[in-house]
């Protein structure tokens, strides 16, 4: 059971690691390619639905590594060392690409979010005074994100923690699985 057990943690650390290093190029694209698209609602939906895809694909890999079987607790334990691993590659990335490789990143794709922003509320049927409001709000969560300060830092840190807790929990009730009590009978 314990070679068992540091096999889940390397394989859980490596597919984090992979997990990080793809949404971080996703990143990069999106922001050289396309930073348009860091304003649209639907990117971002399409972003979050893309990284679900790659924590279920890593998940499964993750239970086929460690011989295919696993309890309720293993599974919480691997798939949360995953995503925590996969989190801080992306904060660290971030942080660091937007503080020192752009430090302007911020101006640069904050009239696309403003942009975007408002389009979705007007398409929601805001009203003007509302919608300025709303895009303030959310200039200033995105300004935390691109150019955070150390209390930023802190706060992202601890609710992407419990974020991935949260998934965590739910992933290992899906993805468990139990090894059989008894091996399997066959008749002659």
């Amino acid at each position: 059971m314990e070679s068992n057990l540091q096999d889940l943690n390397k394989a859980a650390v490596t597919n984090g690691l992979v997990i990080g290093v793809i949404m971080a190029v996703v990143g990069i694209l999106t922001f050289y390619v396309a930073p348009n698209l860091m304003g649209s609602t639907m990117f971002g939906i399409g972003l979050m639905l893309l990284s679900l895809a790659f924590y279920i694909y890593f998940t499964i890999d993750l239970r086929k590594k460690i011989g295919g079987y696993w309890n309720f607790k293993s599974a919480l334990k691997g798939i949360f060392l995953m995503a925590f691993v996969a989190g801080l590659v992306g904060m660290v990335f971030n942080f660091i690409f937007y503080k020192f490789i752009e430090p302007d990143g911020f101006e640069k794709i904050s009239g696309y979010i403003t942009e975007g922003t408002t389009k979705t509320f007007e398409n929601l049927g805001m009203e003007q005074d509302k919608i300025d409001e709303a895009v303030e709000k959310q200039l200033e969560a995105m300004k935390a994100q691109f150019d955070p300060t150390f209390k930023d830092l802190a706060r992202n840190f601890g609710i992407a923690v419990l974020v991935q807790f949260i998934m965590s929990l739910i992933f290992a009730a899906i993805f468990k699985k139990e090894s059989p009590a008894f091996a399997p009978t066959t008749e002659d």
